[in-house]
Formats: structure tokens, C-alpha cells, sequence
């Protein structure tokens, strides 16, 4: 009876174990989406130091581009997400259908496959130029607190996965630090590419974005 007794008690303490582990394991879930309210609208992004969860706020009638002192501007980094990737879309920040920008990679890239310039989504989201699907895209940003390069004005540069990324499947891999942009760039998995984009948004809380109304696009 002790025998039987003992086994017991290490069947419940096992069950006990694997459910706390479970509890301790069980992926971690973000927010996506644009969400707005007044006349701001806020976005969920990562700092870029650490890749913890931030919020950022955009007033709807700041200029654009910004109008900001060069000296006052900091890089924000949008790594792209192809159609292919196994990171889930609502991990994503922004995907093409809640957030107001970015709905389309703004230019043919063979990997993630090429929308020809008839096609709707390019006609709606490009000029009418060609351009390829996105599942979505992540917002990397420097936060003060963490020593990273932090400013109101933002100049977007996008991260964009290369043919080995596809083969080796860098592209199934959160990107949320500047540490894994640097690697993806070094390693030929993932080049820059610039735009002329700066605008204007600061730092803000998850309540703020919690009580605003989500962004709904409707993607061709």
C-alpha cells in the first residue's frame, strides 16, 4: 500500500510539473493592428534593444514627411514578412489588412512572389506599379530607457529576406531586435532598403492602444 501510495503522490506531483511548464512555456501573444481614436492613431512596435513589447502614437495631422532636423531623426526598422513565413500574422504588428501602410512589398521581389502592375493590390496600395505580398511587418524602434536611438521624427527603412532566408528559414523567425537585423544583413540573409518616409510618433502606453478602434483595410 505505501508502494501504491508513493506512485500516486509522484503521478499527481508529475502532472502538476507538466502543467506548470505548460503555463511557463505557452507562447507568448502580441497585439496587431493600427487602432484609433481622436485624431491620433496608435501601433503596436518592438524595442529594438531588447524586443520587448512597446506603443506607438501618431498624430493624424502631423506632417508628413516630417519636417524635423536631421540631427533629430532616428531609424525605424520594418522587417517584412513573405505570404511563406510560419510566424503567425497576429504575432505581426501590422498585417495587410489592419494597418494603413505598407500593404505591399513597394516593389517586385521574385522570393516573396510579384504582383504585376494590373494587379489590384498594386493598383490600390502602389501606384499601380508592380509589387509583391506580405504576410506583415514588425515596427523596431530605439527606446531612451534602453539606450537606443530615440526621437520623434522616424525614417523607415525596411528589412527585407533574400533568397537564402527562404532556403534556410530565417523567414519563419520573429525579427525584433537590431542585434537580429545586423545578423540577417551580415549573414546575406536580409538587405535594407531605404525610403522617403519620416513621420512623427512618440512612445505610449498599452492602455492607450487598448481603448481605441481597430484599423480595418480592406486588402484586394
Amino acid at each position: 500500500m505505501m508502494r501504491i501510495a508513493i506512485f500516486g503522490v509522484c503521478i499527481v506531483s508529475l502532472a502538476v510539473a507538466v502543467l506548470s511548464l505548460t503555463a511557463t512555456t505557452k507562447a507568448v501573444t502580441y497585439d496587431s493592428g493600427q487602432r484609433m481614436f481622436g485624431q491620433v492613431e496608435v501601433e503596436p512596435a518592438f524595442d529594438f534593444s531588447n524586443g520587448n513589447s512597446i506603443y506607438l502614437l501618431t498624430p493624424l495631422k502631423a506632417p508628413l514627411p516630417s519636417k524635423a532636423n536631421e540631427a533629430a531623426v532616428a531609424p525605424m526598422y520594418l522587417p517584412v514578412y513573405p505570404l511563406s513565413s510560419t510566424v503567425p500574422a497576429g504575432d505581426l504588428n501590422c498585417q495587410s489588412t489592419n494597418c494603413d501602410h505598407l500593404n505591399v512589398l513597394p516593389f517586385p521581389q521574385s522570393d516573396y512572389g510579384v504582383l504585376p502592375g494590373s494587379d489590384a493590390a498594386c493598383m490600390d496600395f502602389n501606384g499601380g506599379h508592380p509589387c509583391s505580398p506580405v504576410k506583415g511587418h514588425h515596427h523596431l524602434v530605439g527606446i531612451a530607457s534602453t539606450k537606443g536611438d530615440f526621437n520623434v521624427a522616424w525614417h523607415v527603412k525596411l528589412v527585407v529576406f533574400t533568397s537564402p532566408a527562404f532556403t534556410n528559414g530565417s523567414i519563419n523567425t520573429m525579427v525584433t531586435t537590431l542585434s537580429q537585423v545586423q545578423a540577417l544583413v551580415n549573414n546575406g540573409n536580409a538587405f535594407i532598403a531605404d525610403t522617403p518616409i519620416t513621420f512623427n510618433c512618440s512612445r505610449t502606453s498599452q492602455q492607450t492602444y487598448d481603448i481605441g478602434t481597430p484599423v480595418i483595410i480592406s486588402y484586394p
